[in-house]
């Protein structure tokens, strides 16, 4: 190949990289990259994976093919795959007969009906972590060259840069919420502190609001922790100690813990598990703070006299568990945002304090152990919390 192809292709994707760097938003960023690397390759269609730390998985993101079927963005695609391959070994692969090889996942081509001759599969890394894979098939009008190799790693290793910084502007973003949700209590205090240099405030007064100072702070301080390991746990950077354990006795221990707030609210916590012994694999600790959260704010929004009914049990070798109280409930429409960052349902927001991020983080526990959580809920009937785990029998 003539030198000034080779420098036109350079100087194209510089300007590429130039157009993928200021694009933060991550769909549009994907179908960018997937665009370009069949375009500069000649390549009849082109995708990505992106690569999940936290559950060691590779996924669809992205296809030339916008119709791509739903059900392929769910597959999670083999380790021993082509794609697998070059993710483990963090090295390109290039295979210029996928039938001749048997790391070929063949689970797409047949659901897009889609024949694959060839393809190259390039690992798009960035200070050493694994971002996913960007792959193209089928030279159109010939077979790919280490040349075409070459091009798509180029591409790849400003995708990585450019995919990351979409992460961190949508981190930036949730930093911004935080910065907004301190701004309350840190106004309160700022009141306060103005209030207590007043010679006319009586001692039972300075005192009430010395109280609330330590109050805000200690809320400032549970907000900012919780809002820190959010984050860890959503880029996979908090660590999950797994051991096996009696659910039923941890639910138990959750109980006593909470039983004096219950009483207190003159609430009555009626547990009904299925079996004297409920044996799982988890994070003990973590799936506590879950079950502390939910029980903590079925007493919360409850209702004077109200009840609360736990249930627990196995079914088709998953734990199910559910928190049901009869308070105050969730209005239909607010639903679907219940478990966002610093969400708040509007009916309490004033009323009860809270710090929005408790659901949030209960959403990322259970979906760092391969399950699921919801709500079901009727506004001034009470709601229903429920989550599924895998579970290790004896």
């Amino acid at each position: 190949m003539k030198n000034e192809q080779r420098y036109n292709d350079l100087v194209n994707l510089l300007e590429i990289s130039r157009d993928l760097a200021s694009t933060l938003d991550l769909n549009s960023l994907l179908n960018k990259i997937v665009q370009v690397a069949a375009n500069i390759t000649e390549a009849e269609a082109a995708s990505i994976l992106l690569y999940d730390h936290k559950k060691n998985e590779l996924k669809f993101k992205a296809a030339t093919n916008q119709e791509i079927d739903p059900k392929i963005t769910e597959m999670v695609v083999p380790k021993d795959s082509i794609a697998g391959w070059a993710a483990q070994h963090q090295s390109s692969l290039f295979v210029p007969d996928v039938h001749k090889d048997p790391r070929f996942f063949d689970q797409v081509e047949k659901a897009l009906d889609f024949p694959t001759r060839s393809i190259i599969a390039i690992p798009m890394i960035t200070k050493g972590r694994l971002i996913g894979i960007l792959e193209v098939l089928n030279k159109k009008h010939d077979s790919f060259t280490q040349y075409d190799l070459e091009l798509l790693e180029t591409l790849g290793a400003q995708a990585a840069v450019a995919i990351e910084n979409s992460h961190l502007f949508e981190q930036s973003d949730a930093i911004a919420d935080l910065v907004h949700e301190l701004r309350t209590p840190l106004s309160s205090i700022k009141t306060i502190t103005y209030l207590l240099n007043k010679p006319e405030i009586i001692p039972e007064d300075r005192q009430k609001l010395i109280d609330t100072i330590q109050n805000e702070t200690n809320r400032l301080n549970y907000m900012v922790t919780n809002f820190l390991d959010l984050v860890r746990m959503e880029t996979g950077r908090l660590s999950f100690e797994y051991s096996t354990f009696d659910f039923n006795s941890l639910v138990n221990e959750c109980m006593l813990i909470l039983l004096p707030l219950a009483t207190q609210h003159k609430i009555k916590i009626i547990d009904q598990p299925e079996s004297e012994q409920l044996i799982i694999n988890a994070d003990r600790s973590k799936i506590k703070q879950v079950i502390l959260n939910l029980l903590n704010n079925a007493i919360k929004y409850n209702h004077p006299d109200g009840t609360i009914t736990l249930q627990h049990e196995i079914k088709k070798d998953k734990l199910t568990f559910s928190i049901t109280d009869s308070g105050v409930g969730i209005p239909e429409k607010e639903i679907p945002f219940i478990f966002n960052k610093f969400y708040r349902a509007s009916s309490v927001e004033n009323e009860i304090q809270g710090t929005g991020l408790g659901l949030s983080i209960s959403r990322q526990i259970i979906e760092n152990h391969q399950g699921s959580i919801g709500v079901k809920s009727q506004k001034d009937k009470g709601s229903t919390f429920f989550f599924e785990l895998p579970i290790k029998k004896n």
